[in-house]
């Protein structure tokens, strides 16, 4: 246990509600008196969270105003990634006298450009970081590859705020959703195309909805081209707490992407009961989506396969939907705010 309160340092890209939450929380663990700073990015115009409970102990600074945290003496750093420049400077400066934890979502792929950088990470990395901390599975092989042993890499990066999707009602209603950013990448005209052809294609699925949430440079484009498709819908960026209920008025979550190298959705969607469609790119998949059991994984490279996935759910009895739902929302479990924070404080209670 720490014998004295502690200050952290958060150095951030674009802050996501799911991790101010994490940080909160960490404060309620940590010993009275404890302090939270969160520089980061301004935010991104396709995800405008709002922070309207920040407090004394937890304050966000801006980048341009790094310069004020200067006086500021903190007892652990995490770096969200190795692209910031400044940020990495500031890791040299304290790496010799407490922990610099850097976070790390890059999934091991085993390609030219990842294996040499396995070559020249232990010199690249030895001053910016005494620890990796990986999002899963796919990134824990990664790691190893730039030279950090298994006691220098922390586990379970990315933590949904769970308590706020946990699903309090039995209510079903059969409908896809989809959550994120309207990008080629995510591919939301794979969701689209395939639901409109199954749709049209099935007397039998005329009581399925589809709901496409996100804002993004696709976003007007495909709504101009599915306006006149019935049981689609489509919405803007919701904070989270709204977010909540579209959630629960659904019963499959789909996530059709090219690459993702986790995802925190998929969580989210999982604590509130949700049937999960995820590419074999996701990272999320390897912990929060067994196949067969509480959805399915597809293959990223075949349309056709994700729309015989799309299928096979959407013809299911809303009892089987239901069970799938609950596996998710124990699956759900694997990663919680405080086994977060005890990742996270396992660097100052004696980790190595």
């Amino acid at each position: 246990m720490q014998e004295k309160s502690l200050h952290y340092l958060f150095l951030y890209s674009r802050l996501p509600d799911y991790f101010f939450r994490c940080v909160q929380h960490l404060l309620k663990s940590s010993l009275a008196n404890s302090e939270a700073r969160i520089v980061c990015y301004p935010q991104d115009t396709n995800a405008p969270y709002r922070y309207e409970d920040v407090t004394g102990a937890l304050r966000i600074v801006e980048k341009k105003d790094l310069a004020t945290l200067n006086n500021w003496q903190p007892d652990l750093i995490y770096i969200a990634g190795w692209g910031d420049k400044e940020y990495n400077q500031i890791a040299a400066q304290w790496i010799n006298r407490i922990p610099v934890i850097m976070g790390m979502d890059n999934p091991w792929k085993g390609s030219l450009k990842q294996r040499l950088a396995g070559l020249v990470a232990p010199i690249y990395l030895k001053n910016k970081a005494t620890h990796l901390w990986v999002a899963g599975y796919p990134q824990y092989e990664y790691a190893r590859r730039m030279g950090f042993p298994a006691n220098r890499i922390l586990h379970d990066l990315y933590c949904a705020d769970m308590a706020k999707f946990r699903k309090t009602l039995p209510a079903f209603q059969r409908r896809i959703v989809f959550v994120g950013r309207m990008v080629e990448y995510k591919r939301p005209d794979w969701l689209l195309e395939a639901f409109t052809e199954l749709f049209a294609k099935h007397p039998d699925l005329q009581d399925w909805e589809l709901l496409m949430i996100g804002n993004g440079p696709l976003q007007q484009d495909l709504q101009n081209k599915y306006a006149g498709a019935k049981q689609v819908s489509f919405l803007s960026f919701v904070q989270p707490d709204e977010l909540v209920r579209y959630y629960h008025q659904s019963s499959v979550f789909c996530m059709p992407s090219l690459f993702e190298h986790w995802g925190v959705v998929v969580q989210e969607a999982a604590a509130a009961e949700l049937a999960l469609l995820l590419s074999d790119t996701c990272g999320a998949a390897s912990t929060f989506l067994i196949n067969g059991h509480n959805g399915f994984v597809f293959d990223s490279g075949s349309k056709i396969d994700f729309t015989q996935k799309l299928y096979m759910l959407m013809k299911m009895e809303p009892v089987g939907l239901q069970q799938m739902g609950k596996r998710s929302a124990a699956l759900s479990e694997r990663i919680t705010h405080d086994t977060w924070c005890g990742n996270l404080q396992s660097v100052l209670n004696g980790g190595k």
